[in-house]
């Protein structure tokens, strides 16, 4: 890219309604989820398969591997994950913008090589 070139790209307006969009679902998200999880504990709770042979071989395969709770437990920590992402890259893109546009101003390098 020429120095010609990047005045032509405007990318800081786009890059901050997207995280602003990933803001607004990150916090649905969490929100919402307490209330999912509750649906589905209680769900398991009713235990609708029964006690029967089918009941217990549903139960032996749904409960495989953590079964249910291990989803629940993986997608919160999921949902923690992807909540806590939108500042972090926020700070990444700023800081890179940041440094592009010292750069184009030509500010001098402070650094000095041993």
């Amino acid at each position: 890219m020429t120095a010609g070139d990047s005045a032509d790209v405007h990318v800081r307006g786009t890059i901050s309604s997207s995280l602003n969009h990933w803001d607004a679902m990150a916090a649905d998200l969490s929100t919402s989820w307490p209330g999912i999880a509750a649906r589905i504990r209680a769900l398991n709770a009713a235990h609708p398969q029964g006690d029967g042979a089918d009941g217990r071989s549903f139960d032996m395969n749904y409960l495989a591997g953590g079964g249910p709770e291990k989803f629940l437990r993986d997608t919160e920590e999921l949902i923690k994950e992807i909540s806590g992402s939108g500042p972090l890259l926020r700070a990444t893109v700023t800081n890179t913008l940041t440094a592009e546009q010292a750069i184009e101003l030509g500010l001098k390098n402070t650094y000095r090589q041993a």
